[in-house]
């Protein structure tokens, strides 16, 4: 143990991560983006977390990350709109000239996108997850949210916190 901490002192550069050109604090503070380990973010509605992590997850994917979005608030259609005007830095909703050019360009990211859509158990979830890395290689997930996916199931928990520590526990045990 001793020699495995002395190596991440000498050669810190080699854990660091994959940076986030969009946000280079976060980049600095998480050390990038690294398989393996899992962020939750947290807050009240309205924030912006499904921004920023639609921006995080398409700084990742421009640079090869399959990425995997699991969105049980927003259905698909209307996040992948979100990012398209993101990514391509546009409103469409102003003007379509170049959507065509952009969305040829959008589609060419390793994004793939969970079929679920609101309250869902989570061992589905996690089965599907299983599924997209091993058919997709995909290394980065995104659930986005927790409160919408677990709705008011409680099932043998007493409080709705209990099962979103539960969810939490397989998640972690999932990364």
């Amino acid at each position: 143990l001793r020699a495995q901490v002395l190596d991440e002192f000498v050669n810190a550069d080699g854990y660091k991560g994959l940076r986030s050109p969009s946000f280079p604090t976060l980049t600095r503070i998480l050390k990038g983006f690294r398989r393996g380990e899992m962020t939750v973010v947290t807050g009240p509605t309205g924030v912006g977390k499904t921004s920023f992590l639609s921006q995080l997850s398409l700084d990742y994917a421009q640079q090869g990350v399959q990425t995997l979005w699991g969105s049980f608030e927003i259905p698909n259609a209307r996040l992948a709109k979100r990012m398209l005007s993101q990514y391509a830095r546009k409103d469409f909703s102003r003007s379509i000239a170049d959507f065509n050019d952009s969305a040829d360009q959008f589609q060419e990211l390793p994004l793939y996108f969970l079929r679920f859509f609101g309250m869902t158990e989570v061992e589905k979830v996690i089965d599907a997850m299983d599924y997209a890395i091993y058919v997709y290689d995909v290394q980065h997930v995104l659930l986005d949210n927790l409160q919408f996916m677990m709705g008011l199931q409680q099932g043998s928990f007493r409080t709705k916190f209990d099962a979103q520590d539960y969810a939490l526990d397989l998640f972690r045990k999932f990364s």
